[in-house]
């Protein structure tokens, strides 16, 4: 989330510059202040403003280009969403506004009706300005333009001083007229109304509200299948001594639950269940109050299976969530079956990648996926373990994409081994680097396309992909609802005596040296996540300063590599963050070894 939000950032400087000449309206000053300056502006009679600051009655917004000509103000909302000329924003058979549009095309409804109110006069004409996915950069370094800054504890964006417009090439931003959705929402045509205020129209809808804001008073909560992916919804081991879950708020006030209720297994956490909805309708809120009529599979057959469909693992979730099956984790005969149809040496490989909103180089288009990076680790038929091969690019500015294609390459070309990816990631990485290399075309292209295509899907030696083996095959209850390698991994070691006597002792690969990674929490008594004992960006660097932010993810991944494409980092930090980089890699394939040295431990037992 951090990731988009400093794209969006980047966006909108990059927008700015393909509105030139415009009067910028600084965003912390007082709003009074901004408000005076914005009509002072725009008392000339052809202007250009950036965040400028709009009121009517106690309705307060900053538009992001706001341009005059004459009697008319076009209203420019940026957004970093990407969006290709020939997509529409309605369903083809109603006239109802897309869902993944909603929150985009109301967003600008309600600054056009604001604008309205403020300047009655006037002919607004609203536009989104959005990421054109068509469309290739025409220039190198395009990104590194747009620096992000920390300031006072929030990311800003520093806009390399003397870049023009003349600089950017061809443009990847595209205003979007969109004055026929917003009168769709102004006139309640834009969907079908999910609550009685947005059914009582817009203008009461925004009346209601801000009599709600005025007084500081909290509108009714009313819960239902929208609170499943509320941002608000945080485990209470994320959340700090001062910090509160929105979830847990609305939901205790709305059914007044107690602290045992809000901790009993919800049907939300079900895995890949799109059926909540219903569960809600029916009154069904918990897992334990799914009786067999509802479950989509038998549950006194889940563990004859030797391959479990999807309703059959929502199920095993379910009956060992809610105390009905024991706690014991789950394994089917079939991924035994699998395992033996594998060739020796064992190959396990994890890529990061960064996917940019603006484009680090020429020909390349928005939100595609730059690798650059790879850690493999190899299981001999013995046993024995090796990590092989690590690689990352650590030139500032250079195109990673093809030296990254050929180092893997040598890495796994000597042998047949098995290729594992977890989720389909990789395999998706590689699909877009044969795109750029049939555009690009070095002199080794058809090499290297040909290479890919024996390890892509549908090759002769196609990737397996292990997070398909976990949920066909594998269940731990300490996973919950996630089969995420970073929530299997912490439960296979929770489950496994064999693990324990391995990484009990110091583990050591090209980049992780001696470091013991199964340590149990004093507070839980659960092992360990083995990413929580990466050491911090610094770490045994005498005198480094920023030793605090921990590379434990793939988000922090992408930061921190796109922090490295400016020029005014320094060796020491540089050569920090690319260590930090090299550990959390090499612990995504180690990560995946681990789940296998747990199958070949029950499958010997």
């Amino acid at each position: 989330m951090q990731a988009l939000a400093e794209g969006g950032l980047q966006v909108g400087e990059l927008a700015k510059l393909y509105f030139p000449g415009g009067h910028d309206i600084p965003m912390m000053q007082d709003k009074a202040k901004s408000l005076s300056e914005t009509n002072a502006l725009l008392q000339q009679e052809t202007v250009t403003i950036y965040e400028a600051a709009i009121k009517h009655q106690n309705c307060f917004i900053l538009v992001d280009v706001l341009q005059k000509k004459d009697n008319r103000l076009d209203l420019i909302e940026v957004k970093s969403k990407s969006w290709a000329p020939d997509e529409s924003f309605t369903y083809k058979n109603k006239d109802d506004i897309y869902r993944d549009w909603q929150e985009y095309l109301f967003d600008v409804a309600f600054q056009t009706w604001v604008v309205r109110q403020a300047y009655p006069d006037y002919q607004i004409e609203p536009y989104l300005m959005l990421i054109d996915k068509t469309q290739k950069a025409t220039v190198d370094g395009l990104h590194q333009h747009f620096k992000i800054v920390e300031e006072n504890g929030r990311s800003e964006v520093q806009v390399k001083e003397g870049v023009s417009k003349a600089d950017l090439g061809t443009p990847i931003l595209r205003k979007v007229h969109v004055g026929e959705y917003v009168d769709q929402i102004l006139n309640c045509n834009g969907r079908d109304p999910e609550h009685k205020l947005e059914a009582a129209g817009f203008e009461q809808w925004i009346q209601t509200l801000s009599e709600y804001l005025q007084a500081d008073k909290k509108y009714p909560v009313t819960t239902g299948n929208k609170c499943k992916d509320c941002e608000y919804r945080i485990p209470p081991d994320k959340l700090s001594d001062n910090e509160k879950s929105g979830f847990v708020e609305c939901w205790r006030e709305a059914h007044h639950w107690s602290d045992k209720e809000l901790a009993k297994p919800h049907v939300f956490d079900i895995w890949n269940d799109r059926r909540t909805g219903k569960y809600l309708d029916q009154g069904v809120y918990h897992m334990e109050e799914l009786i067999p009529g509802m479950l989509r599979a038998n549950p006194d057959t889940l563990y004859e299976q030797t391959e479990w469909s999807y309703g059959q693992r929502q199920t095993v979730q379910i009956m060992k969530a809610s105390g009905r099956h024991s706690q014991d984790e789950a394994v089917l005969t079939g991924l035994f079956k699998e395992m033996e149809t594998w060739n020796y040496p064992l190959h396990f490989i994890d890529f990061e990648a960064v996917t940019p909103a603006i484009p680090f180089h020429k020909g390349q288009k928005p939100y595609k996926k730059t690798p650059f990076q790879f850690s493999c680790h190899s299981i001999y038929e013995d046993g024995s373990l090796e990590h092989t091969a690590e690689w990352i690019e650590d030139t500032p500015g250079k195109f990673p994409c093809f030296d990254f294609v050929r180092e893997l390459k040598k890495c796994l070309e000597g042998d047949n081994g098995s290729i594992f990816m977890y989720h389909h990631f990789e395999n998706t990485v590689l699909n877009d680097v044969i795109d750029l290399l049939g555009e690009r075309q070095p002199v080794d292209a058809e090499e290297l396309i040909e290479w890919i295509q024996t390890i892509t899907k549908g090759g002769s030696r196609e990737m397996i992909d292990q997070q398909r083996m976990v949920v066909n095959y594998y269940y731990s209850p300490y996973m919950k609802g996630s089969n995420s390698i970073k929530e299997v991994l912490p439960a296979v070691l929770n489950e496994s005596p064999k693990l324990r006597e391995i990484y009990s002792q110091p583990y050591s690969g090209l980049s992780i040296k001696d470091k013991v990674l199964y340590k149990i929490d004093e507070g839980t008594g659960n092992v360990l996540s083995p990413y929580k004992l990466l050491d911090p960006i610094g770490y045994g660097i005498p005198d480094y300063e920023t030793a605090e932010e921990t590379i434990a993810e793939g988000g922090t991944a992408m930061m921190a590599w796109s922090r490295m494409q400016f020029d005014d980092v320094s060796e020491e930090e540089r050569e920090a963050t690319f260590e930090a980089l090299l550990k959390y890699c090499e612990l995504d394939t180690l990560a995946m070894v681990m789940i296998h040295q747990h199958w070949e431990y029950l499958k010997a037992s």
